[in-house]
């Protein structure tokens, strides 16, 4: 399922000390799961090529790591320095463009509240890393004190965006049923009859909401139809 994939990929990013070795992996599992996505629109397509852009930076970095392990030196440490902005660089990237291609579909199927809540996410991804990235450039005109605390105030913003994009992730893995994942969605009947009684009703009233969201989705484009 792309959603699911997705968030496992992107739960990784919350690694933010040994970020170096689990980068390749967070990496791959996001691509796969933009990659089976990607059928879906434009948006997609492109955050899937920005996450194998960061695969094959992440596969970099973890080589550079290794090395600065056996053999460090301060060419090694300015590099790495160097990598931190590149790598916030393309976080930031796929990121905004992850949650631009989430707010379509949420229009589409009339999830509008998760569309808005990924439109203000995608404002402030952007800001965030865009300050990640002027923080890793070698600035001398700002004292040390403070830039320690502002990079203290940038990590604690950074987790918590990564922890609110995870939330909208999540929401759309429960609320929107991607072309293939019907079958996998069906739940394995249980010994508890009560069990299977309250998956039917759940099934039902998704069924439901999904109707009813495909009636206002063809009523917004037969306005648009009438407009034109």
């Amino acid at each position: 399922m792309g959603f699911g994939t997705l968030f496992i990929g992107y739960f990784l990013l919350l690694n933010l000390t040994y970020y170096s070795v689990t980068d390749v992996i967070a990496a791959a599992v996001m691509l796969l799961g933009l990659y089976k996505l990607s059928s879906v629109n434009a948006y997609f397509k492109a955050a899937a090529i920005s996450a194998s852009v960061f695969l094959a930076f992440s596969l970099g970095e973890f080589v550079i790591f290794a090395y600065g392990l056996f053999f460090s030196s301060i060419e090694t440490a300015m590099l790495v320095s160097c990598m931190s902005m590149v790598r916030a660089l393309l976080i930031g990237a796929m990121t905004v463009i992850m949650l631009c291609a989430i707010s379509e579909v949420a229009t589409e199927v009339s999830l509008e509240d998760v569309s808005q809540k990924a439109k203000k996410l995608a404002v402030i991804s952007f800001a965030t890393y865009l300050l990640r990235i002027v923080l890793e450039m070698p600035i001398d005109f700002i004292g040390s004190y403070i830039l320690a605390v502002a990079s203290l105030i940038t990590m604690l913003l950074t987790i918590a965006l990564v922890i609110a994009n995870l939330t909208v992730i999540y929401t759309c893995y429960m609320k929107i049923c991607m072309p293939g994942d019907e079958d996998i969605m069906k739940d394995k009947p249980s010994r508890f009859a009560f069990v299977n009684e309250y998956r039917e009703r759940r099934r039902e009233r998704a069924a439901k909401e999904a109707e009813e969201r495909l009636r206002r989705l063809e009523e917004k484009r037969k306005k648009r139809g009438g407009k034109k």
